[in-house]
């Protein structure tokens, strides 16, 4: 069953179209990837399914029900939680701070520090620092606490943007790890990324160029087909 369906979505900065009419459906329980060199529109996508950019056309569906039109706070009372790229977090508070700010659609208390516990255990490395000022974290702790803050609304699809960026090789895949612990908990995923490492978690795979679809299909098909090498390394790259 498709969780989100996009159809004809159209959007951009001012006056500057961007994307130029997108459609694809994720399904309930899976990771997708969304592929694209800079400017391709990745970023772009997941701020207006996120609520943070207007649609200028199409529809977003989910769980069967528009969503399009709706504004951030509306998006993340739907289900939905965008970890952004660049991580933003609160420099200035602390991690737990951060975190149970992120809850802030919650009523139920028991249940928020449910939750907290949950991504201490996706992220021990914050459980020990849940007292340190976010501003001193490193760069990956910092993208743990971005997604650990996304986590805490309890989405039922959790999107996130340039997951990888600027961390280590070693560090990138813990976190790809994790993540798809994340998805295997029951969660939705949606990836922006440039680094092609994260394809074996993902189920479906898309490719974005200028503001369009190029490729939607299973992340083992386009491991296979070569479309990705020739997307970012040039056709018959090494």
């Amino acid at each position: 069953m498709s969780l989100l369906e996009v159809e004809e979505l159209r959007t951009g900065y001012g006056a500057l179209p961007v994307l130029q009419g997108i459609s694809f459906n994720v399904e309930e329980g899976q990771t997708a990837v969304i592929f694209g060199l800079n400017g391709a529109g990745k970023t772009t996508t997941v701020n207006c399914l996120a609520g943070v950019l207007p649609t200028w056309s199409g529809e977003v569906r989910f769980d069967g029900k528009k969503i399009s039109g709706k504004d951030a706070p509306g998006i993340v009372r739907a289900g939905i939680a965008l970890s952004p790229e660049g991580r933003r977090v609160w420099p200035g508070l602390t991690v737990m701070k951060n975190l149970e700010l992120g809850a802030w659609v919650r009523k139920d208390a028991k249940g928020v520090a449910e939750t907290v516990e949950q991504v201490f255990s996706y992220f021990p490395r914050l459980d020990e620092r849940k007292d340190q000022l976010a501003g001193t974290l490193s760069g990956g702790e910092q993208q743990m606490l971005a997604i650990g803050r996304a986590i805490m609304s309890k989405p039922r699809l959790l999107m996130i943007d340039e997951a990888s960026l600027g961390l280590s090789p070693k560090l990138a895949q813990t976190v790809f790890q994790v993540v798809s612990q994340i998805n295997d908990d029951g969660t939705t995923v949606i990836i922006v990324e440039q680094n092609v490492g994260v394809l074996p978690y993902a189920d479906q795979a898309l490719i974005m160029e200028k503001g369009a679809l190029t490729f939607d299909g299973r992340g083992e098909e386009l491991e296979k087909s070569g479309e990705l090498r020739k997307t970012y390394l040039g056709e018959g790259a090494e």
